[in-house]
């Protein structure tokens, strides 16, 4: 697997709004927050502070800053107190994450770190080379069977009206029905059979 890159400050400012805009964020305990992000105009003409760059604010004027290494803070300037936020960037931004942060991201839904509400709503068209990367991370543990279906569920209904690749249509179907089940716990689609999958993805791409 290919090492995630995290957003970095310039990523994150291009992807600001032009105008305020409410949103919601969770804490890593669970609190639901109101929030504001501030336009990207606003935000590059604020200071630094010493756990990152000012993106918004919630409704009782503490700061959220995205800091070094992706994390998302809530920050009481007054009192210096903090509260992690787990609520993705990209689900702040309503940006499309690239493939391999979108597989990070269902890991952290499998480890309770994430719900999958919070999930971002945004998607890329896959491609083949996303197929494949889907299935060697359950070939490794990385995502489950359940994963992998809820990923083609989801790029099927929302490519139901754009022209796809027929392969990739084709990789997609298999997809939906990856975790059908023979009997609790025995998947009917063995190793092997993914492995063909896998194959016949990457010649394709060819």
């Amino acid at each position: 697997m290919v090492a995630v890159r995290t957003m970095t400050w310039e990523d994150v400012i291009t992807f600001l709004p032009n105008e305020a805009l409410p949103t919601n964020m969770t804490t890593d305990s669970g609190e639901r927050l109101p929030a504001t992000l501030l336009t990207s105009d606003e935000a590059s003409r604020l200071p630094s502070s010493r756990l990152g760059k000012r993106i918004g604010y919630d409704a009782s004027g503490k700061w959220l800053v995205y800091g070094r290494d992706g994390v998302l803070v809530l920050w009481d300037e007054m009192t210096d107190e903090t509260k992690s936020i787990r609520t993705p960037i990209e689900t702040l931004l309503d940006i499309v994450p690239t493939n391999q942060r979108l597989i990070e991201l269902f890991v952290q839904v499998n480890d309770g770190k994430l719900t999958p509400v919070e999930l971002p709503r945004r998607r890329n068209v896959p491609s083949r080379e996303d197929l494949v990367e889907w299935l060697c991370a359950v070939m490794i543990g990385k995502l489950t069977f359940e994963n992998v279906s809820d990923l083609a569920v989801d790029a099927l209904e929302r490519m139901e009206d754009m022209p796809l690749d027929p392969r990739v249509m084709d990789g997609l179907r298999f997809l939906n029905g990856i975790d059908l089940q023979v009997e609790p716990g025995v998947y009917m689609h063995e190793k092997k059979e993914l492995e063909r999958w896998i194959d016949e993805l990457q010649e394709w791409e060819v």
